[in-house]
């Protein structure tokens, strides 16, 4: 017996020895050929990177000087007469005359696009193109970081699309001074659609990024005033406060670091010019425009190089494969001898292996009944703890909105206090109670689908509800961009209701509606509120995409909700209906055609109205 077992382990390991060298010999290899690949690679790109940086610093070189060029002329103006004159008596039109004619005649002479000049409130007193209709005279341009910085640092150079004439330019500009005091600000404009930027015969494409990551000039047109990156929130708020690519969207171009050599030099991916063709590889080297906050990237095309890698890797994957056929013909000739060894070795492991798969398949079954059982216990022990869980979280969904007002006048608050304006931090303070006061009523809102206990109703102004509810959104709505308007008929309109309730109806429906008009080109939320014999209908209006007759359906319903994962729990409108219908009221939803939505909150007026109809 245990010479059996010897033979069938000599005859397997005279199987598993070859083939452990065969896939050694396979991994080498294979190894050996990628290496080759990566190799050939760096060398050629190598090459590449110094022969690009040699024709990047001399495009450089040459862009900088044109640049340049002109950014001698806001300093000359500080010594004319003219212009020394007209920021002396900026209102006076003789001298205003005397200096547009000099700036015109300097900007023709020295071939700028545009030469004008700023007051100390960033308007134009004169400019070279004041005949022409797009004149900058009279234009305030004190958003422009150029005429702050100028004003501050005693000059600056700005790039940005002109918000008069729609062209790019490059803005050089100085502070001037007139009787020893700060008189104003020199600009010279330098129109950069006349660079053209053409692609390097032996290397590839251009681009140029300003310090933002935003493409100003690019051989591939295309490519113009997209991102190298995502920018962020903040980077996109300055941008448009200096409104300096007004009117342009600026989206990620889609470039992708795969490999990085050192140096400014990277293999990059972009996507394909032509769509569903995947993306396209270069490689990228980065060089530093002088005198600027610019940066050149020359993109050459890798198929040079992906030439030499596949010849490398071809010929060493050649001399690899004679060396497998070498080791797989050793192989051969010891296969026929260990092939009945094999067969008996395999028998008896089949034999062992299947008693021991039948004793695993027992203890398996039972293993798994136990499983099984525990399961059952544990899936619903789950549902208790998610049933509570999706209350908590509705009730943190409803309590959001709140606590965002109350951080925002808390803020508000400490920066009053600082001021010494304490009427006016204690008024944010008494806000503060008034909606810590309403969270304490919104927590037991949740109740109302299974309790029915009464709520004591009172009188409540409309207005005032409506009011509560805008500040309480009032971050929401400048976030979305969004027009919102009240308007009452018949005056002050009382309803009878629970101020905290009836809150939370309005921060319900409006919020809804806000979200619904996110997407439009001018969102507009509409809230109206008018009495109909002893009722008071309130309506809030959008122009979103409306309703479908799915989710009208079952609007109502608690949980059901058309939001992403993580936007709520669908609870909002089923407890405002529960709330109305407390309050002996109702709430209607339906579409406007073409219009968006419409949610009607229909409530009893208070006696003090049917009083007044009365009499």
């Amino acid at each position: 017996m245990e010479r059996n077992v010897a033979e069938v382990e000599k005859a397997r390991w005279a199987i598993i020895l070859p083939a452990l060298l065969g896939a050694l010999v396979v991994g080498v290899v294979a190894g050996a050929v990628v290496a080759a690949g990566d190799i050939a690679v760096k060398i050629r790109s190598e090459r590449i990177i110094q022969r690009g940086r040699i024709e990047a610093e001399r495009y450089a070189a040459l862009l900088a000087s044109e640049l340049h060029r002109f950014d001698y002329l806001p300093e000359l103006l500080r010594y004319h007469p003219s212009i020394i004159s007209v920021l002396q008596a900026p209102s006076d039109p003789s001298r205003i005359a005397a200096a547009n004619r000099y700036l015109e005649e300097v900007n023709r002479a020295a071939g700028s696009t545009t030469l004008y000049l700023l007051d100390l409130k960033g308007v134009t007193i004169a400019s070279s193109n004041w005949s022409e209709p797009t004149s900058f005279v009279g234009r305030d341009l004190s958003y422009r970081p150029y005429f702050v910085n100028a004003l501050q640092t005693g000059s600056d150079r700005f790039y940005g699309i002109g918000t008069n004439s729609g062209t790019p330019g490059y803005y050089f500009s100085r502070a001037l001074r007139a009787e020893g005091a700060p008189g104003g600000v020199g600009v010279v404009k330098v129109n950069l659609e006349r660079f053209e930027v053409h692609p390097f015969t032996m290397l590839g494409d251009v681009i140029i990024t300003d310090q933002n990551g935003v493409i100003v000039l690019s051989s591939r047109p295309q490519w113009r005033y997209k991102t190298m990156t995502q920018l962020s929130e903040a980077v996109l708020a300055n941008l448009n406060n200096a409104r300096q690519y007004e009117n342009v969207p600026l989206t990620p171009v889609g470039i992708v670091t795969e490999e990085s050599f050192g140096g400014g030099a990277a293999i990059v991916s972009l996507p394909s010019d032509a769509p569903g063709t995947g993306r396209v590889r270069f490689l990228a080297q980065e060089l530093h425009l002088d005198g600027s906050d610019w940066e050149i990237a020359i993109l050459s095309d890798l198929s040079d190089v992906l030439i030499v890698k596949r010849w490398t890797q071809l010929i060493v994957a050649l001399v690899g494969l004679a060396l497998i056929l070498f080791v797989l013909f050793l192989l051969q000739r010891r296969r026929a001898i260990q092939l009945e060894l094999a067969a008996k070795e395999f028998l008896a492991r089949a034999n062992i292996e299947l008693e021991h798969q039948v004793k695993r398949r027992t203890q398996a079954l039972v293993a798994a009944n136990e499983t099984l059982r525990a399961t059952q216990d544990e899936l619903v022990h789950s549902a208790k703890l998610a049933a509570i869980g999706q209350f908590a979280a509705g009730v943190t969904h409803e309590l959001s909105q709140p606590l965002a007002a109350i951080r925002a006048l808390a803020d508000n608050a400490e920066v009053l206090i600082k001021r010494s304006e304490i009427d006016t931090a204690n008024g944010n303070l008494q806000m503060i109670g008034e909606l810590v006061e309403r969270m304490t009523k919104i927590t037991g809102q949740l109740k109302l689908f299974a309790r029915k206990d009464w709520i004591e109703v009172q009188a409540v102004s409309v207005n005032c509800s409506v009011n509560n509810v805008l500040r309480m959104l009032d971050e929401k709505i400048r976030q979305v961009g969004a027009k919102v308007v009240f308007s009452e008929e018949g005056g002050d309109l009382l309803v009878e209701a629970d101020p905290g309730g009836l809150d939370q109806i309005l921060i319900n429906l409006t919020s809804n509606a806000i979200d619904a008009v996110s997407g439009a080109s001018a969102p507009l939320v509409e809230i109206g509120a008018r009495r109909v014999d002893r009722t008071t209908i309130i309506s809030i209006r959008d122009n979103g995409a409306g309703l479908t007759e799915v989710v009208l359906s079952r609007l109502f319903e608690p949980f059901f909700t058309t939001k992403t994962a993580g936007a709520g729990l669908g609870l909002g409108l089923a407890i405002s209906e529960g709330i109305a219908r407390k309050y002996g009221g109702s709430l209607q939803a339906s579409n406007r055609p073409g219009q968006g939505a419409e949610f009607l909150v229909i409530l009893p007026s208070h006696r003090k109205m049917a009083e007044a109809d009365n009499e």
